[in-house]
């Protein structure tokens, strides 16, 4: 009897280690996600009998079959097929540890022929005569549209006490850029700017003029997607509005024109954005409604843009920063400018990113954006480098001191980590923790991590920013 079952369980494990895999790779789960149908890429194209090869340095995804490559890479909407680009309307995502893409790119890019069954929400991709099925979960909902727990944790890695909080990409949180009582220039706990924006988790932002002066920023902030802060040193974290991550050594520029034109004699530009100005420099600043109502200061030439166009020109004179529109304030040699503007002049500027060796890069969609720096790794390598970055004091070159950082793992969680290091120790823990996109954020006093209505690090002073995350 021992032996007839013995050998009724050897044949049923041989022909189900023959059957199962052939059943199984013929179907396969998929979801929407922002209006896309997102499908796996290993076990679709697997199953075209094609090759899949993933690069983790670069999170690329590289597809073989016969006379045909295909490269995509996470959180990059461009791709190529046999070296021709190609847009995906949605960019590739990580989800549960396996790549999904637009089923769209299946069928338009490789001339797949797809047919929907409403009735059972199911996808069948017919390539090469072989047919795939993609059950979709939802047909309206979006991907990982259940909530997932923030972590925190309080540990050791490399020998370094590291205290941090993990917000997984299915968490349902948002990042957005909080200032100070609502606008640049002051300063306020963190603990009180998270309270006043509901937020779940806060870390602290960009660097800014902590002892002297107005408490002004340093560095890049992108707030509801409008630049409220320029500081052309370091790197910047952003958050597109579909939830891709990019960082940049990025370098932002405030082109504008005159009755329609960019081109001089019309043309006009800004060296900065919401930051005060000395009044014995030679400078071209905007302001917008992040600032306040009132620009604050008397003095320079400071031209009033309401609706698109010059409402009020005021010399030495503080004026009021409409709601719907902008000012824009000369001073020094800059008041040359001035005689662009008239009492009704249409006026209008664009912003426009490059890298730090000008290269031009797409942030257009980016709606949330902190910077600091500098860069820590990026696309999974280590590439520490402050000087190039811009940055000369020893306290970011070299110095061990208390740091905060954020990073994104190839999951697209966001990592918050705080602890004491110098930058390259700093980078070796972000990668220790899994990150392959990390920054630097401001450090000393400013540091801070706040979680569920209490800090697991206060910082020692308050802030004149923070990086937030609300539901």
């Amino acid at each position: 009897m021992v032996k007839q079952f013995c050998k009724w369980f050897v044949i049923m494990v041989l022909v189900f280690s023959l059957i199962s895999p052939a059943l199984a790779a013929d179907n396969f789960n998929g979801f929407i996600y922002n209006g896309s149908t997102m499908i796996p890429v290993r076990g679709v194209f697997q199953s075209m009998g094609a090759t899949v090869q993933w690069l983790p340095e670069s999170q690329e995804v590289a597809v073989e079959k016969d006379s045909l490559l295909v490269m995509l890479q996470v959180n990059n909407k461009n791709a190529k097929v046999n070296g021709t680009p190609q847009v995906l309307e949605t960019a590739p995502l990580i989800r549960d540890g396996s790549t999904y893409l637009p089923l769209r790119f299946v069928a338009e890019a490789l001339g797949a022929k797809i047919d929907w069954n409403p009735g059972t929400h199911t996808a069948s991709i017919t390539f090469e005569g072989k047919t795939i099925q993609v059950k979709v979960s939802s047909s309206t909902a979006p991907a990982a549209s259940s909530s997932a727990t923030v972590q925190s944790f309080t540990k050791k890695i490399n020998g370094t006490n590291v205290t941090g909080v993990i917000i997984p990409a299915n968490s349902g949180l948002k990042p957005k850029i909080a200032l100070a009582n609502g606008q640049v220039g002051t300063t306020q706990s963190l603990a009180d700017m998270a309270k006043a924006n509901n937020a779940v988790v806060a870390v602290n932002g960009t660097f800014f003029s902590a002892y002297e002066g107005i408490p002004v920023p340093w560095n890049q902030l992108i707030k509801d997607g409008q630049v409220v802060h320029i500081g052309n040193t370091g790197s910047a974290f952003g958050f597109t509005k579909d939830g891709q991550v990019k960082m940049e050594r990025l370098r932002i520029k405030i082109s504008g024109s005159t009755e329609g034109s960019f081109k001089y004699p019309n043309n006009w530009y800004a060296f900065g954005v919401n930051h005060w100005p000395s009044e014995t420099g030679n400078l071209a600043f905007l302001f917008n409604s992040a600032w306040g109502k009132n620009l604050g200061f008397s003095h320079g030439t400071n031209i009033v843009v309401a609706d698109g166009k010059v409402t009020k020109i005021g010399e030495n004179e503080d004026v009021e920063i409409p709601a719907n529109g902008f000012v824009i304030s000369l001073h020094g040699s800059e008041k040359y400018l001035a005689n662009r503007f008239q009492l009704g002049t249409t006026v209008d500027y664009e912003v426009s990113y490059t890298n730090l060796e000008g290269k031009e890069v797409d942030w257009t969609d980016v709606i949330t954006a902190v910077g600091a720096g500098p860069s820590l790794i990026k696309d999974g390598r280590i590439i520490v480098n402050p000087a190039a970055e811009g940055f000369t004091e020893d306290k970011i070159l070299t110095q061990s001191l208390t740091r905060s950082a954020i990073g994104v793992n190839p999951q697209g969680d966001i990592i918050l980590i705080n602890t004491v290091a110098n930058m390259q120790t700093l980078a070796e823990i972000m990668k220790e923790l899994g990150a392959v996109q990390a920054m630097n954020l401001d450090g000393g006093a400013s540091s801070g991590i706040y979680l569920n209505g209490s800090y697991l690090v206060k910082p020692g002073r308050d802030l004149s920013n923070a990086l937030i995350f609300v539901k």
